[in-house]
């Protein structure tokens, strides 16, 4: 089930979509540096659609899947907005099907760190598997034990707008390489203020978990990178960059 429920509708208000625009720029150089021009883009965990957005406008056909319902909406709403075609579906990460192969899938923002087993992720990896052409890539994130222990561990963050604020609360659980936010969230409603809460659980990958998991769905490493960077990552790496091929 997702975990992306009232706190979809303020998504972008709270400048969470600015990553995966980061994350589109940078897939935008890795593709540059491989030579490759893809034709038809799955946007997986698309969130509230932004890259997906700018991959339509570089007059691509795009695909976008994501778990939760409300994302989707907002998704729709910005495609709308934007006057781009993009075919959205609700599907679990796990198991998702397309109507047509792609030549790149992409995920971004951690995503594949809300897959708590090892089996979800090498079934989400599976999934890509079967609807890439076959050469096409594979690019996402992934948050590393380090960033579970470092930015999550029993760490609070708290920030505030005219409209908005939000207060996170981290924990970690080390022998489960898991994380919990427990999220609550403050909006403005005229002079009133309304109160929502969330849970989101993740877990951290390593690299060798992830090239195992990528090599049991039949997909082959070409670069793993320090995200945002091409430079290789360490023990103390926060976030990875991955990019494999069919």
């Amino acid at each position: 089930m997702s975990t992306y429920n009232r706190f979809a509708y303020v998504y972008d208000r709270m400048g969470s979509d600015n990553f995966s625009v980061r994350m589109f720029g940078y897939t935008q150089k890795i593709l540059s540096r491989l030579r490759y021009r893809p034709r038809a883009v799955l946007d997986l965990a698309c969130g509230t659609g932004s890259a997906a957005v700018m991959w339509a406008k570089n007059n691509l056909s795009v695909f976008g899947v994501d778990g939760s319902t409300h994302m989707l909406e907002m998704a729709g709403e910005k495609a709308r907005r934007e006057k781009v075609k993009i075919e959205f579906s609700r599907q679990l990460l796990t198991s998702f099907s397309l109507p047509q192969k792609v030549d790149l899938a992409t995920c971004y923002f951690d995503s594949v760190n809300y897959l708590l087993t090892i089996n979800d992720l090498v079934d989400c990896f599976r999934a890509v598997n079967r609807v890439l052409y076959p050469g096409g890539y594979f690019i996402f994130d992934a948050n590393t034990p380090e960033a579970m222990k470092v930015l999550w561990g029993s760490q609070t963050y708290a920030d505030e707008t005219d409209d908005m604020a939000w207060i996170w609360k981290n924990c970690y659980y080390p022998k489960a390489k898991r994380a919990e936010i427990k999220a609550a969230f403050f909006v403005r409603k005229g002079k009133n203020w309304q109160r929502f809460d969330e849970i989101h659980t993740e877990r951290g990958y390593t690299v060798t978990e992830i090239k195992k998991a990528l090599k049991s769905a039949d997909l082959k490493i070409v670069h793993i990178y320090e995200c945002l960077k091409f430079a290789k990552p360490d023990r103390k790496t926060m976030r990875i960059a991955v990019v494999a091929r069919k």
